[in-house]
């Protein structure tokens, strides 16, 4: 990464020097972190949802389609486990499934290991639009992260790892 790319300013910093210059005794360390993740979510929403525009879905019906394709075959999840992976709540993802469902990409189907469940299922035209939309996904969170070396990425993961696994306990 260039040094002019690192002493520049960010929307965080001007920020945080307002509060800074208002209330000069308030810790503002978290927000150097939380400003900019809050501000990096944002923008990879965003370019998820531009790349999967392009196959005529939204990201959160990608999501969807994408983490039962990872599941592997017979790529069919309860939707339990559905909301669990994907941090949704259980209503929200209700409706997301019935309108997934409508537009052919999943089945809802009895659960075999418990006949009073169902799963959620891809059909072979969900796993055919998450094969093809699947690298171009992969090519934008990659591209995302372009200016980062390897040890960089590295670095970054494991922090990110570590705050997700404490909060989560934390916070549950």
């Amino acid at each position: 990464m260039s040094f002019e790319i690192e002493k520049e300013k960010d929307l965080a910093d001007r920020g945080i020097a307002w509060w800074n210059t208002e209330l000069p005794d308030l810790d503002t360390s978290g927000k150097e972190i939380t400003g900019r993740l809050m501000r990096l979510g944002e923008m990879v929403g965003n370019r998820m949802s531009t790349v999967s525009a392009q196959f005529g879905v939204k990201y959160p019906t990608y999501a969807i389609l994408a983490t039962l394709r990872a599941s592997g075959p017979p790529y069919a999840l309860t939707p339990k486990t559905l909301q669990a992976t994907l941090l949704v709540s259980s209503g929200g993802l209700s409706n997301q499934l019935a309108r997934i469902e409508k537009q052919g990409f999943i089945r809802r189907v009895e659960d075999p290991s418990d006949g009073r469940g169902v799963r959620v299922e891809l059909t072979e035209a969900g796993k055919a639009l998450t094969d093809q939309a699947m690298p171009a996904q992969a090519a934008a969170e990659v591209d995302f992260i372009r200016m980062l070396s390897e040890d960089e990425r590295a670095t970054l993961e494991q922090l990110l790892r570590k705050m997700l696994l404490v909060n989560s306990i934390r916070h549950g």
